[in-house]
């Protein structure tokens, strides 16, 4: 049988954050056994204007002469907002124009304020664009639904991502460790924490613990400041990006993750922490719903909300008990949800239903 050829376009590998770890992990899969062969192309790097339009141009020079040369079946672009749309929409028109579809893997947790923002004729273009992809892949029923509201004719796939369930879990440690993992950027809401951290000190319910902060971004040296106005640098250590072995060694030592963002879709670093056995505390955006269940495995909060952040910090690790229950159930719900395997096998099945149909044409 033939196998299906397919060409996916997306982040360099030095870029951090969710959509790298999200190509990564299908990139690390053996397609070859399920009839697949896989080709990768960057598109984007994370440094100066021009360096980036410069490696774009260059990028879209090598899919053409790709497609000229190998002719995929099919294109899996992974995209968010903005400069990453215009991206997507020129590679999208020169597959439209090579009569091959497209996958577009929506990861943008902003896409919906985004759009809102867009004028009437930048509208009219997004809407395009999602009439005219073959699958349109969203992380959850949320953002189903909210896709669904900006283009009702969108051929959305829902499609939550995954996790290789580990052999480790975590455990109950006297000095508790909670971890945020994540770009250090303003919508993820870290200043919360900082100040939930803050009234945890203040009310004295703090002397075990220790509040881990993996990730870069811009606001590193203005939260690095903030730590030292509000006095908590005994409880918080910025640890910078990691990855590989040292975030694997990171989430088995932790306890806890706290995510307190104002706009997700379905993060990694919630997956990546039920599948060690981690309760989360997190805002209820985006699909996160789906991965943590208030007061099974975690609590979810509104956005801002510093009082219930702290609050809800504290109904786990003042109780042990409660804490395993809620470990238990968040590795069951990784291991029935979430699940890399289910994963790999509907991604195929995307390909699979757009090869048939190109068959039929």
């Amino acid at each position: 049988m033939k196998k299906i050829k397919v060409l996916m376009v997306g982040n360099d590998p030095s870029v951090k954050g969710g959509i790298t770890s999200v190509i990564q992990q299908l990139l690390e899969y053996d397609w070859n056994t399920v009839g697949v062969e896989m080709k990768f192309i960057p598109t984007y790097v994370d440094i100066n204007a021009i360096k980036k339009i410069t490696f774009f141009i260059s990028a879209y020079e090598k899919i053409k002469k790709y497609i000229r040369k190998n002719k995929p079946d099919i294109v899996h672009i992974h995209m968010s907002y903005r400069g990453s749309f215009t991206r997507a929409k020129m590679i999208q028109q020169l597959c439209m124009k090579n009569k091959i579809p497209t996958v577009v893997h929506l990861h943008g947790s902003e896409f919906k304020k985004w759009f809102d923002e867009c004028n009437e004729k930048k509208q009219k273009e997004i809407r395009q664009f999602m009439k005219q992809t073959g699958a349109f892949v969203v992380l959850g029923e949320k953002w189903n639904s909210t896709i669904k509201k900006i283009e009702k004719s969108t051929k959305t796939v829902v499609l939550s991502n995954s996790v290789r369930i580990p052999v480790e879990k975590v455990k109950w440690n006297d000095e508790f460790k909670i971890l945020f993992l994540g770009v250090l950027i303003k919508r993820k809401g870290v200043s919360d924490l900082l100040k939930a951290i803050k009234i945890l000190e203040d009310e004295d319910k703090s002397s075990n613990l220790k509040f881990i902060i993996a990730g870069g971004g811009e606001e590193e040296t203005t939260l690095k400041n903030e730590v030292e106005q509000l006095k908590v640098n005994k409880l918080v250590e910025f640890v910078g990006w990691i990855n590989g072995d040292k975030k694997k060694e990171l989430l088995k030592n932790s306890q806890m993750l706290v995510l307190p963002s104002y706009n997700e879709g379905l993060p990694i670093a919630i997956l990546e922490a039920i599948s060690y056995g981690m309760p989360v505390v997190s805002t209820n955006v985006g699909d996160i719903a789906s991965a943590v269940e208030n007061d099974k495995n975690g609590y979810l909060i509104e956005p801002g909300d510093v009082e219930s952040l702290a609050n809800s910090l504290k109904k786990i690790f003042e109780n042990k008990e409660k804490y395993m229950e809620m470990s238990n159930e968040s590795r069951m719900i990784a291991e029935c949800r979430f699940s890399d395997e289910k994963y790999f096998y509907d991604v195929k099945s995307i390909y699979s239903t757009l090869f048939e149909c190109l068959q039929e044409v």
